[in-house]
């Protein structure tokens, strides 16, 4: 949950982010086309002032009265003329000068008979013969815009008139309405300016460290910034846009410094309502998010609820497999135990029989040694109680045989020879073999063969899979088992019979599955033999041999340190 929360804010955060990254850009854009507009305006209206006056140098120039002026000497007429014109053309004034560069008549106060031979006006207009614009840098810092040419009369020249352009309205309009620019010529120099500081400088000494709009200086040259292609500056902490057009005339251009306060505004405004429309839908969010929290927290109750009636029979049902498992347990321990008795049963005649001999063969030894001890040849009883007492070991190791495999212990694991298991199950199966005449070929390593087993265990699993060879060839005439133990990574035992071999592979250690008919068996030993080579840490496989009969295959793990030990 705090995960989701933080990642929508986040989210949040981003498109907030991109969105003012883009409105700012599209807005920005937009003002910058409207700043060229304007700046063109501006230029155009300077280009026009400057175009209007180049005319005028000419037209009077040519106007029979100041020529009559100037070749008569007397002026008032022509001062009218000036001042009529000034007016009509809204000029800065219009003055005459005579031959040697004195003001003969002038449309404002100027001094008469000022001399301004030295002026770039009046030298350039007596080198040529058209209309010469000149400018020249007052006191204050202003430029000041003349134009001038020759009065010719006759081939004769009588003065120079001179027209000054007034562009200082344009500049004080630009203070005025509070919009900064600045006009500069072909060189860089500021010309005109909105700000007085700017003039008769160039651009880049004016705005350099130090001086009054260093900032703007500073904007240009190192913190200029931009939104995609719209470049933008600071002057002190208002944002500009900057636009430069050419104004038309000599190669001046005009810079135009639009400010960005409108596009904030702009861009706020819309932030604005993005900001209002997510928290909108965060409040409907978490409206839903409760509206579900508190669905889910009734579900929850009524699960929990659900949960615990189950946990409670889940509990009764855990105590009753419990008590089940003990009980199928102590059932699996009764059967295999029924499992061994079962054999023993089957194996009681043939060990009657054996004890049989032994006992007849007593009964024998005992009447001849009462003979001999009646006769006085006690040296001979003693050889015939020796006799005895080797039959009563015989039949004693028989007895003990069928006790230990009788018994009932728990699992001991411990490093046993399997060949010695081998020999047992042989030996516990001696009686069995005899009356049913049956091959037996044993092929086992002469050496030690070391597997940590429990030895009741190993020798029930070979008296099991013997039983089963043995009952398997029990219809045929040429009765064969092979008993073949190997050693590797894993100790082999294979007991092979020449029987029918196996029916059904699938179900073969499946408890109570039996070929055998009713009363024969409770088809337990291979699934009793399999369950104890798993706790041994090993595995029974079986599979039809291919020449007909059955292979029983013993899979144990190899004790190697307890083998090198034996070897």
């Amino acid at each position: 949950m705090r995960a989701a929360v933080l990642a929508s804010l986040a989210l949040m955060a981003l498109v907030i982010w991109a969105s003012q990254i883009y409105l700012t850009r599209t807005f920005s854009e937009e003002q910058k086309a409207d700043a060229v507009r304007r700046a063109t305006l501006y230029a155009g209206a300077i280009q026009s002032a400057m175009q209007r006056h180049a005319v005028v140098p000419l037209l009077l120039a040519r106007d029979p009265i100041l020529m009559e002026a100037l070749r008569t000497g007397r002026y008032e007429g022509a001062e009218e003329r000036l001042a009529s014109f000034r007016e009509e053309i809204g000029a800065g004034s219009i003055f005459l000068l005579d031959p040697v560069g004195r003001i003969v008549a002038a449309s404002d106060e100027r001094p008469r008979e000022q001399y301004d031979g030295d002026k770039a006006y009046f030298t350039k207009a007596m080198a040529s013969t058209g209309t010469e614009f000149s400018m020249i840098e007052n006191e204050d810092g202003a430029f000041s815009f003349h134009y001038a040419r020759q009065v010719v009369v006759e081939d004769q020249v009588l003065g120079v008139v001179v027209v000054t352009v007034d562009l200082g309205a344009h500049e004080e309009g630009w203070r005025r309405t509070g919009i900064k620019i600045a006009v500069t010529d072909s060189d860089g120099e500021i010309l005109l300016a909105s700000e007085p500081a700017w003039r008769s400088n160039s651009l880049s000494s004016v705005l350099a460290p130090g001086s009054e709009a260093s900032l703007v200086r500073n904007a240009l040259r190192s913190a200029q910034n931009t939104i995609g292609e719209v470049p933008y500056t600071y002057i002190g902490d208002t944002p500009y846009l900057l636009a430069e057009v050419p104004v038309g005339f000599r190669n001046w251009r005009l810079t135009f410094f639009s400010t960005l306060e409108g596009v904030r505004a702009r861009v706020n405004g819309v932030l604005a309502m993005i900001v209002m429309v997510m928290a909108l839908l965060v409040a409907l969010a978490l409206y839903m998010l409760s509206q579900r929290t508190r669905a889910e927290s009734r579900r929850l109750q009524k699960e929990s609820t659900e949960l615990r009636a189950l946990n409670r029979r889940l509990s009764d049902e855990i105590a009753a497999r419990k008590r089940l498992e003990k009980n199928l347990k102590e059932a699996e321990q009764s059967l295999e135990q029924a499992s061994k008795l079962a054999a023993l049963g089957q194996m009681s005649a043939a060990v009657s029989h054996e004890l049989n001999q032994p006992l007849a063969a007593m009964k024998t030894y005992l009447a001849g040694a009462r003979l001999l001890l009646q006769r006085r040849r006690p040296d001979e009883a003693v050889s015939s109680f020796q006799r005895i007492d080797d039959l009563i070991n015989r039949m004693g190791g028989i007895t003990r045989q069928l006790k230990s495999y009788a018994h009932k212990g728990e699992l001991s694991l411990e490093p046993i020879d399997l060949r010695d298991s081998v020999r047992a199950a042989l030996s516990l199966m001696a009686p069995q073999l005899t009356k049913m005449p049956v091959s037996i070929s044993t092929t086992m390593p002469s050496g030690p063969v070391i597997v940590r087993a429990d030895p009741i265990r190993a020798e029930q699993i070979i008296v099991n899979l013997l039983r089963n060879a043995l009952d398997a060839v029990s219809s045929r005439t040429d009765r064969r088992i092979k008993i073949l133990l190997v050693q590797g990574e894993m100790v082999l035992l294979s007991v092979e019979d020449n029987g029918t071999g196996i029916k059904d592979p699938d179900k073969l250690f499946e408890p109570f599955y039996t070929t055998k008919r009713p009363g024969e068996g409770l088809g337990l030993g291979l699934a009793i033999s399999a369950g104890l080579a798993a706790e041994l840490g090993g595995r029974l496989v079986a599979r039809n041999a291919p020449d007909g009969g059955a292979v029983f295959e013993l899979l144990l793990p190899r004790d190697t340190g307890q083998s090198q030990a034996a070897e």
